[in-house]
């Protein structure tokens, strides 16, 4: 697959007309977590595991000279930021500690995510996340505080509000809610009561494999899902196939879209595509120099997320959120951008 030089041109000139007054107008509210994210850059995995048994062995000790970040995480609090970097207003509610809530100021609030509707009678959620060796491979291992029992009884009236009155209400980060589900199923049926749209991504299912099942016959199949996001490995769990070439993928993906009514964006490291009445592919870019792994999805949904409330065609919506993710995972530092840097990349890659 090759990108056409015409859809380039045809986003880079969609991108011109953007009002950016205007989209302060467009409102998302996402939940319902935020997790710091505590990052470990490993050498490769059987030299760092060796290093660190033998110091097991000798009965402790240091292991120094490991490059280390602490920075926001959960896939509500990334894909608000992202949102609000394109210039979207977007609102996060979650629940957490006050000093989490002063690490969402820090992170979020002064790149203007309303953290107004931010609970701090909870605990702090906290990842730390290893990742190994050049290909960025990582391991994250998690205590998810209070987003573990986020429900929907948790919202009050004015969280209410704030959604019935917005544009588009996300639901993520399924995997580590035991209440995912029916936060879900009820969150989105309010909301469509309202006429919001909806988006949900569950995350990594592997935690929760079990749960697969009750998730697909009662939320994946409801009438008020309007957009499901995935990628490759979250669709190997939904359709208990393993999948290898990009044709495997997509077909699973048509197998997946059988069963449910809501539009499918699944995003891959290869391509990008969505199966709704038609099914439209973009590849991704190629040698790309990759700094991260971690929050590539946050970004893609960011970027789909945004290009959707804009009414893109389905060929300009996959450029643009493989664009925002691609700009992420390779920039130097860890930053989202905003129009006129993802403007800038898309031009770069006109042939």
């Amino acid at each position: 697959m090759e990108l056409d030089k015409e859809l380039k041109l045809k986003i880079l000139e969609r991108l011109k007309q953007i009002d950016k007054q205007n989209l302060q107008e467009l409102h998302v509210v996402l939940l319902p977590d935020f997790f710091v994210d505590h990052f470990l850059y490993l050498d490769e995995f059987e030299n760092t595991f060796t290093k660190i048994k033998n110091i097991y062995q000798q009965g402790g000790g240091n292991l120094p000279g490991i490059k280390q970040k602490i920075h926001q995480g959960g896939n509500a609090a990334n894909t608000a930021l992202a949102l609000a970097k394109l210039g979207i207003k977007p609102s996060l509610i979650c629940k957490t500690s006050e000093f989490g809530l002063d690490l969402l100021n820090y992170f979020l609030g002064r790149n203007n995510v309303d953290l107004s509707a931010v609970k701090t009678n909870g605990e702090l959620a906290i990842t730390t996340a290893l990742e190994f060796g050049e290909k960025h491979t990582n391991i994250m291992i998690g205590d998810p505080g209070s987003v573990i029992d986020f429900t929907f009884e948790t919202l009050d009236e004015k969280d209410l509000e704030m959604i019935s009155t917005s544009e588009m209400l996300c639901v993520l980060n399924w995997n580590l809610n035991k209440n995912g589900t029916i936060l879900a199923k009820e969150a989105f049926r309010f909301a469509k009561q309202n006429n919001v749209k909806t988006f949900f991504d569950t995350g990594d299912p592997s935690p929760r494999k079990n749960d697969i099942p009750e998730l697909i016959e009662n939320l994946l199949t409801d009438d008020n899902l309007d957009v499901l996001g995935l990628n490759e490995n979250e669709l190997s769990y939904y359709t208990n196939a393993k999948n290898f070439s990009d044709k495997e993928i997509v077909q699973s993906a048509l197998q997946l879209k059988n069963k449910i009514k809501a539009r499918m964006d699944l995003h891959t490291s290869r391509f990008s595509c969505t199966i709704n009445k038609k099914t439209t592919i973009i590849p991704t870019q190629k040698n790309i120099q990759i700094k991260r792994a971690t929050g590539a999805g946050d970004a893609w949904n960011a970027g789909d997320i945004f290009s959707e409330l804009l009414g893109f065609e389905d060929d300009e919506r996959l450029l643009f959120a493989n664009s925002v993710a691609e700009y992420y995972i390779s920039s130097p530092t860890s930053v989202h951008p905003n129009l006129e840097e993802i403007s800038e990349y898309i031009s770069k890659i006109i042939d």
